[in-house]
């Protein structure tokens, strides 16, 4: 007699309060570049109790990514309420591991910036920034200096 294994429908829902949209300027205001802008806003509980939410970023980031194969990514994370946790490197990860994986070593990674506000801005830096050490230089606190820095770095990813 064959098995049977009863199937149930899943879903991929944003935790509560929270939320991931996507964004493109429109490519004539980014040298005919394909920016995505994935802006993730609500409230990223500390630490561990995060990951949902750090895990959710990335799931929506790489789906954005596939769906829309952008030539450079912006993280908008303004509207986002970040103190500390871990779980948010994970986007960084995956977009690492999917789009500089086979890159050569003189190869530009791939452009990614990040735009912060208030809200983020202490907790994000904390986490991406060595104690004493400047900020990177893909931070930004306003969306069009992340997105000309998106641009600019995905002329030259594709000048390689």
């Amino acid at each position: 007699m064959a098995a049977t294994y009863p199937l149930q429908e899943r879903f991929i829902t944003p935790p509560p309060g929270f939320s991931v949209r996507f964004f493109q300027p429109d490519p004539a205001t980014t040298d005919q570049r394909m920016m995505l802008v994935v802006a993730a806003a609500g409230v990223y509980p500390d630490g561990s109790l995060g990951k949902a939410q750090g895990n959710y970023i990335a799931v929506q980031t790489m789906l954005g990514l596939h769906a829309f194969d952008p030539d450079a990514l912006v993280l908008d994370f303004r509207d986002q309420h970040y103190r500390w946790g871990d779980t948010l490197l994970r986007v960084f990860q995956e977009v690492s591991q999917f789009r500089d994986a086979a890159r050569e070593p003189e190869e530009p990674f791939f452009p990614i910036s990040v735009v912060t506000s208030d809200a983020s801005r202490a907790g994000f830096l904390s986490l991406t920034t060595p104690v004493g050490g400047a900020p990177p230089a893909w931070h930004f606190e306003a969306l069009a200096a992340a997105i000309r820095y998106a641009t600019d770095q995905a002329n030259a990813w594709y000048a390689y």
